[in-house]
């Protein structure tokens, strides 16, 4: 009788002991796979939001980069529309354009201006609000499409605001008034810029070509091809700064 019922106590601490161990696994795996299933989910948060409700109209470009901007501008009335009471815009016209580069898909020589097609148009916009001055880029690229990463709490200091000045050259245009000038083109440089140069003399939008060291300015009104800003002509820059109007 003794027997039987040492038995009965072994087997019983016997079943015990495995069923704490299979309950120890179960929740082991059972932990295993929720972070395993967690995982892909964490990795796909993206802090760069895309936007690509128009990529059918301009994915291959043909529409023309004044069409893209304006898009990109439609684009930038829409997101500061949306903004939270407080953080909306508080400038006249709820923001400004101040710079749109064009980018190609290779460098712009005499020779490849004919054979040149736009991979990327970046628009910059800059507001202010009462966190503070804001700016914002949109893009639209030939493979990516339309981006819009968050804006940057900066101020947009080296351009004027294009958004009411008159603009009547694309940037293809500008580029047949490169092939057309007699000068040297600045070499290994795949892009053209337009802005608004602030300076001692006001002037027309330009659209830029080069780098800091050597740059041509096309008049984005006139055509007129220079190699100095008019903003600062080679005579204003002869004058102490105290004669500058």
């Amino acid at each position: 009788m003794k027997k039987t019922t040492f038995g009965k106590l072994m087997l019983a601490l016997l079943v015990a002991v495995l069923t704490v161990g299979m309950a120890f696994a179960s929740c082991s795996s059972c932990k295993g796979n929720s972070e395993q299933a967690s995982a892909p989910e964490e990795q796909s948060i993206d802090p760069v939001p895309l936007y690509h409700d128009y990529d059918g109209v301009v994915q291959d470009f043909t529409a023309g980069t004044a069409q893209i901007q304006a898009l990109h501008k439609q684009t930038m009335y829409r997101l500061t529309e949306q903004l939270p009471e407080g953080e909306k815009p508080e400038n006249e016209g709820g923001y400004e354009w101040r710079n749109s580069r064009i980018v190609f898909n290779e460098a712009v020589t005499p020779e490849s201006i004919d054979q040149l097609h736009v991979t990327d148009v970046i628009d910059v916009f800059y507001y202010w609000n009462s966190k503070g001055p804001w700016v914002q880029y949109i893009s639209t690229n030939v493979k990516n499409g339309v981006q819009i990463p968050w804006p940057i709490n900066d101020v947009w200091v080296e351009d004027a605001n294009l958004s009411n000045a008159l603009v009547e050259l694309s940037a293809e245009d500008a580029l047949q008034r490169l092939k057309e000038w007699n000068g040297i083109l600045p070499k290994d440089c795949n892009f053209i810029t337009l802005r608004l140069p602030v300076g001692p003399r006001d002037c027309n939008p330009q659209w830029t070509f080069g780098d800091a060291y050597n740059v041509l300015f096309i008049d984005a009104v006139t055509g007129e091809v220079r190699d100095f800003c008019p903003a600062f002509p080679p005579s204003e820059l002869q004058k102490p700064l105290g004669e500058w109007p």
